[in-house]
């Protein structure tokens, strides 16, 4: 479902990612765990065109970026990749002007031409799914920070995505409302979804991921089953890593 080969991200001098290759199946669930600055988020923002990588090829479903593409074929490509991804990222980035109902159903009636009422079933359906069909005619600042988090998922489902990227989705909440959006992200997983997932929640990370990709310095360390990875990890910097995380308060 994602092909990534040789993907290599470099800002001036600063080599952000070094030679990634990456494979996730249909249906999996990947969890990318490392330190901050490890190149997890951009590894990412490279898979659905926010960041353009500086090597390598990206394959999600049937389309396929190339950085030898030329501009025009690039441009077309991100957009291929981007109708097929749905993402979530660690702020909400809902519109203050618009309910929850309108936030998700914006991107259905601009982007794919879906009839308001046909969009508008489709958002209550979705926001029922998050647990948040009473409020779909709220603003989001009436919404607790969880909620708005479940919003911007109803919001990423809008589209159809055969796949969800989720960027560090818990990071911005207090933890009595990491738990919510855990619930639902453990619920698409049941689902079937192929989800790539950052994260530091090591607890849902060992519960929910078919597969974990340690990353540091930017490079894949190593990849594993959760229980391969929490149990034996295979280099000290993973040992490392989940020993600071385990002196990490609850």
């Amino acid at each position: 479902m994602i092909t990534a080969t040789s993907l290599s991200k470099r800002f001036d001098s600063l080599t952000v990612l070094q030679e990634i290759d990456l494979h996730v199946r249909s249906q999996e669930i990947v969890v990318l765990l490392g330190p901050s600055g490890s190149g997890k988020s951009t590894l990412l923002r490279c898979i659905n065109g926010l960041e353009e990588p500086t090597t390598g090829t990206i394959q999600v479903g049937g389309a396929r970026w190339d950085s030898t593409m030329n501009l025009n074929e690039k441009k077309q490509a991100t957009k291929d990749i981007r109708a097929l991804t749905g993402m979530v990222f660690q702020s909400f980035n809902l519109f203050p002007h618009m309910t929850v109902l309108e936030n998700v159903t914006m991107a259905p009636i601009t982007v794919k031409n879906m009839p308001k009422q046909q969009a508008n079933e489709l958002g209550e359906v979705l926001l029922e799914k998050v647990g948040l069909a009473e409020k779909k005619n709220e603003f989001p600042s009436r919404l607790s920070g969880g909620q708005q988090q479940r919003v911007a998922i109803a919001r990423s489902l809008a589209m159809n995505p055969q796949i969800m990227l989720f960027d560090e989705p818990t990071s911005a909440l207090d933890p009595e409302l990491t738990g919510e959006v855990l619930y639902v992200m453990k619920q698409l997983a049941a689902e079937g979804m192929t989800m790539l997932v950052v994260t530091h929640e090591m607890k849902f990370a060992r519960e929910i991921a078919n597969r974990i990709i340690f990353m540091s310095d930017g490079t894949i360390q190593e990849e594993g089953t959760p229980e391969q990875f929490f149990v034996q990890p295979k280099t000290e910097r993973a040992r490392k890593f989940l020993r600071q995380m385990a002196q990490q308060p609850d």
